[in-house]
């Protein structure tokens, strides 16, 4: 419980440093929301007018706690264009991203287990040129050359805007192929890397002297000690396929958070900027969180070490 709690209020705390980043961001920006607002003929008057009521005249301490009880409520704002509600477009937008990222974790983890299962057969070569091969396409350009093929040869490339049919996930396949390329590549040389290195430990002859069979030793001993490096090696990718996502999505068309961040970018939309900031980061966070946990429940020395 104590390990929980050390472990929560940390990522609490880097989740304020986040939301003041934000902030500091939004006001660091040599711009006048009420002037992006109104448009640049806008009588002075009336911008000034407009700022007095969106608090942009309060000192900035008043408008960071103002700010800072807003994001606890989760009101994000609404859009300085079209008046859009913040929280839901970017939820939106968010939720397609999250898609695409889980479609690419998983085409990841079935190429580990292909990986996992060329390694234990002794293939070294061939998982070594696969991964080779993986990792030496830059993103855009494996990017521009898969989405090529598919408009060329894949059939589903056309999505409704609401994931209401098959079709709608097929489409989602080859741009998640694509962000799946560096995490398969990393974390396939890896595992086999660490199950190399643990197959030759001391331990693992010990199991074996005491009668184990060779699917025993690996299930219980090799596995098992392999999947901490490897579930941290994981970890440390997330952050990695959110920045990648911004690409790819905007390569393939796919109506995810990377096509809003451009637009907002354009238009100067700073709550929808502060928005994906935010939830960005509070999903990213979260997914840390997780990987915390899950650390303590395979290897219950690291609930010891950090409690001491």
């Amino acid at each position: 419980m104590t390990y929980v709690l050390q472990r929560s209020a940390y990522y609490l705390s880097l989740f304020f440093g986040i939301i003041l980043f934000s902030f500091v961001l939004f006001h660091a920006v040599p711009t006048d929301p009420a002037r992006v607002m109104l448009g640049p003929n806008a009588e002075e008057a009336q911008v000034s007018a407009l700022r007095t009521k969106l608090g942009l005249d309060k000192p900035l301490s008043t408008q960071f706690a103002t700010y800072l009880g807003d994001v606890a409520k989760f009101n994000l704002g609404t859009s300085y264009v079209d008046g859009r509600n913040v929280r839901t477009e970017v939820g939106g937008k968010l939720a397609v991203t999250l898609l695409l990222i889980l479609l690419s974790l998983a085409l990841t983890l079935v190429y580990i287990g292909i990986s996992i299962g060329i390694e234990i057969l002794g293939i070294r070569k061939l998982g070594e040129f696969t991964d080779f091969l993986w990792v030496s396409f830059p993103t855009m350009f494996s990017g521009l050359l898969v989405a090529l093929l598919a408009a060329h040869y894949y059939p589903f490339t056309t999505f409704s805007g609401a994931f209401t049919r098959s079709a709608d996930y097929l489409y989602l396949l080859p741009p998640a192929f694509v962000l799946a390329l560096y995490p398969m590549a990393v974390l396939s040389r890896i595992i086999r890397a660490e199950i190399v290195k643990i197959r030759r430990s001391q331990f693992i002859l010990a199991a074996r002297a005491r009668g184990l069979s060779e699917w025993e030793v690996l299930r219980k001993h090799v596995l098992k000690n392999a999947l901490i490096p490897f579930l941290a090696a994981l970890s440390n990718q997330i952050p990695i396929l959110f920045t990648s996502t911004f690409i790819v999505e905007i390569i393939f068309s796919v109506p995810g958070i990377g096509s809003l961040l451009v637009r907002s970018l354009l238009q100067r939309d700073f709550p929808m900027l502060e928005g994906i900031v935010i939830l960005n980061g509070l999903v990213v966070i979260l997914v840390f969180m997780v990987f915390e946990l899950i650390y303590p429940m395979v290897d219950p020395r690291i609930r010891v070490s950090h409690a001491s």
